[in-house]
């Protein structure tokens, strides 16, 4: 067994969320004034905090990324919430590592609200010891919440371990002593994980079972 401790990491991980993140953010984007660009263009805002998206990509001061934020959060909380889909092989691998032990957790920065409610949607709840998410925009940084997560499953860095598709996983998990396996389902830039530091890279599940289970 790799570690007895696996955190896990919702969109572009557990669920393709894409969908519904890309049509909601382009709507915001496009509502007020900016330009979106193409869907590629638009991957990078899958995976970190939305605030901190809009101000890294956009350059936006806080208050136009709130007014941006708002606008998207009330599209994807009427529409984009329902756009998304269980990865392929997502729940044969967890009931796999719950059958052999594996302790397990979400650790998103996601807000806790939609992880929760499309998890209930898809029955997958039943997974998972803990979910973590963000319960504010003042409290979504990756290592927060991965050292959240850690406490509720009582896990120690030696025995636990991160899966997630984006930079911000694997630095995330850096900063709490863990290693992070790179999920490679599309969302990623070229090197990305590589870069980050990734403990090795997976392009499926049927990848990351053997090697969680080995």
């Amino acid at each position: 067994m790799f570690r007895k401790n696996i955190l896990f990491d919702f969109d572009g991980t557990l669920f393709d969320t894409g969908p519904g993140i890309i049509n909601c953010m382009r709507h915001a984007l496009e509502t007020c004034g900016y330009s979106a660009g193409d869907d590629r263009a638009m991957h990078r805002f899958i995976g970190p905090p939305v605030l901190d998206a809009l101000r890294d990509f956009y350059g936006m001061d806080e208050k136009e990324a709130q007014r941006v934020k708002e606008v998207y959060r009330a599209a994807y909380r009427a529409e984009g919430v329902y756009e998304c889909a269980p990865m392929a092989g997502a729940e044969e691998c967890l009931r796999a590592l719950r059958s052999a032990g594996v302790h397990i957790a979400v650790a998103t920065s996601k807000p806790l609200f939609f992880a929760e409610q499309i998890l209930r949607r898809f029955s997958f709840e039943q997974y998972f010891e803990a979910v973590c998410g963000a319960r504010s925009d003042a409290h979504s940084g990756k290592a927060e919440i991965v050292r959240q997560a850690m406490e509720c499953l009582g896990a120690s860095p030696a025995e636990t371990a991160m899966v997630g598709d984006r930079k911000y996983d694997v630095l995330g998990a850096a900063a709490c002593g863990i290693p992070c396996i790179g999920f490679d389902s599309g969302f990623a830039e070229e090197g990305e994980f590589e870069r980050a530091g990734a403990y090795c890279i997976v392009r499926n599940f049927a990848e990351l079972q053997v090697l969680l289970l080995a």
